[in-house]
């Protein structure tokens, strides 16, 4: 199953960082992008079965720590 969320920063720079550090990440099938501008992160990745996928949890914290939130 696939999981698609988006993410809104104040700044540019910001958002690029949060693209450029979650990009590097092992996560399977992940897509990251720039999503409705340039303030925004747009990622996809595929949810892991059996195991608790704790993927999503962990880009909330990074998104918070950079002052991110999720968009509405």
């Amino acid at each position: 199953m696939k999981n698609r969320v988006e993410y809104v920063f104040d700044r540019e720079p910001i958002a690029y960082r949060f693209l450029n550090t979650v990009s590097h990440w092992d996560v399977p099938g992940l897509t990251v992008k720039f999503g409705q501008s340039s303030f925004h992160v747009l990622i996809e990745y595929t949810v892991q079965k059996g195991d608790f996928d704790t993927t999503l949890s962990q880009l909330d914290d990074l998104s918070a720590r950079e002052g991110g939130v999720e968009a509405s």
